[in-house]
């Protein structure tokens, strides 16, 4: 019986061994190790985590003239950042269902993807995707992620990302201090940028579709780097839009949905940027604003020119930025679209608009009522008088018609080629026989007559 207790116990323990040796030999990059394939078009290639598979990748990328497709098995929890090298290009897509990649509680310090290699490439999806791809900055977390930079970055010269439909950068929180970070931690969701004398080497992001949502640029200081809560461009970069949404993003300081700036170059053919009228859920933020008077530009900020309303997919706008100065100084293209003014120009240009035409309206207004007021009374006055029955001589009929309209005596004189004592003479007869005194009751006197009859 001991025998047989001593043999169960030292099969245990060889087993617990065995188990704890071949955990210490099989170092985690992962907290959740994912399984990830890709073919080179002759064989497929599994690994265990997406480092392995992109280390691996770029040993035979020389042999292979299409980027690898990299296919997700299962989610991830990165604690190390996905890295391009120099010359490598990728895709990633999911396989079975839909895949999200999550920021890990130790990758704060680091962008998730950070595409920093040499003429490197990464894809985001492909058209007609069935399944969906997240890559998730881990703000909705119990507890949330405080991370020190945006969940992408695009720094390499000549690098790339492409993004397509069903793909979703989302709900990433960069609170970062800028004095100890630096200078791929701006923005929140996407930050492209290259520096130094690489500006013909250029950092490109290309949204062909999918959504960028959910992300908070809460950097501490408020400045210059709070900027862009779903996109931010700066130093050579370029953000070509086709299609897709930004929507529900936050900045600290300006550009709730996308900030460019310095030589940054911004192109739109298509997609939605929303803007604070849009519905809450959809609208971009950007709290403090900038400058003085406030420039916000919750859906847009592009150096000095900015949009606070939703960019639609049919607006086509650009901003571009040139190597040899700063965008926001002015010396790069502005708004192709001419009504992306300040609230405070467009209320000056209609006060000044209704200081000028009200009494231009007021003018011309009492002059076409003043005609047609006369115009009346003659058709109405005139042509009803029974001078015959009045006992009019046909002189007497001929001034009583010219004195019921503005004509002065002096003028009538003129026109029937008579003197003012002439005029007088038969004026007296008039006024006589209708027993007035003035030219004032002639008209109060005839207008009542007629009224009567």
């Amino acid at each position: 019986m001991i025998k047989f207790l001593i043999l169960i116990f030292f099969i245990i323990f060889s087993t617990l061994s065995g188990v704890f040796a071949q955990a210490q030999a099989s170092p985690i990059l992962e907290d959740s190790v994912a399984a990830v394939s890709f073919s080179d078009g002759i064989d497929v290639y599994h690994y265990a985590t997406l480092h392995e598979a992109v280390t691996t990748a770029a040993e035979i990328s020389s042999t292979i003239d299409s980027p690898i497709e990299i296919t997700l098995l299962t989610d991830i929890v990165l604690e190390e950042p996905f890295i391009l090298p120099d010359n490598l290009h990728l895709r990633l897509v999911p396989g079975v269902s839909s895949i999200t990649i999550r920021r890990g509680y130790n990758l704060i310090e680091y962008p998730v993807i950070w595409v920093s290699g040499d003429s490197s490439s990464l894809t985001l999806g492909k058209p007609g995707m069935e399944y969906e791809l997240f890559i998730d900055g881990g703000y909705l977390n119990d507890p949330p992620i405080m991370a020190e930079c945006p969940l992408v970055n695009v720094c390499g010269p000549d690098s790339k990302l492409i993004m397509y439909d069903n793909v979703t950068i989302q709900n990433s929180w960069n609170v970062a201090d800028p004095i100890h970070t630096s200078f791929y931690q701006f923005g929140a969701g996407v930050f492209i940028r290259t520096f130094g004398d690489l500006f013909e080497r250029r950092a490109e992001f290309i949204m062909k579709g999918g959504t960028i949502r959910g992300n908070f640029n809460d950097v501490r200081n408020v400045g210059n780097y709070a900027n862009g809560g779903g996109v931010q461009i700066t130093g050579f970069g370029i953000f070509t839009m086709e299609g897709g949404v930004i929507m529900d993003n936050t900045a600290q300081f300006i550009g709730g949905g996308f900030c460019v700036g310095g030589r940054g170059t911004f192109k739109k053919t298509g997609g939605i940027i929303y803007g604070r009228n849009a519905p809450v859920g959809l609208r971009n933020i950007a709290l403090q604003g900038g400058g003085s008077p406030r420039n916000y530009g919750h859906a847009v900020w592009a150096g000095l020119w900015f949009r606070n309303d939703t960019v639609k997919e049919n607006d086509n706008i650009s901003f571009n930025g040139t190597p040899a100065g700063w965008g926001y100084n002015g010396e790069g293209e502005k708004w192709t679209k001419p009504y992306h003014i300040t609230i405070y120009r467009l209320s000056a240009i209609i006060l000044a608009a209704l200081v000028i035409g009200i009494p231009v309206f007021l003018i011309i207004s009492g002059r076409v009522l003043n005609r047609r007021f006369q115009k009346i009374q003659r058709e109405y006055t005139a042509p009803q008088i029974d001078y015959e029955r009045l006992g009019f001589t046909p002189r007497e009929k001929e001034i009583n018609e010219l004195l019921l309209t503005d004509c002065t005596i002096i003028n009538i004189a003129s026109r029937l080629n008579l003197t003012y004592s002439g005029i007088n003479f038969h004026i007296q007869n008039i006024y006589r026989k209708l027993d007035i005194q003035s030219r004032t009751e002639l008209f109060v006197k005839l207008g009542t007559k007629i009224k009567e009859q």
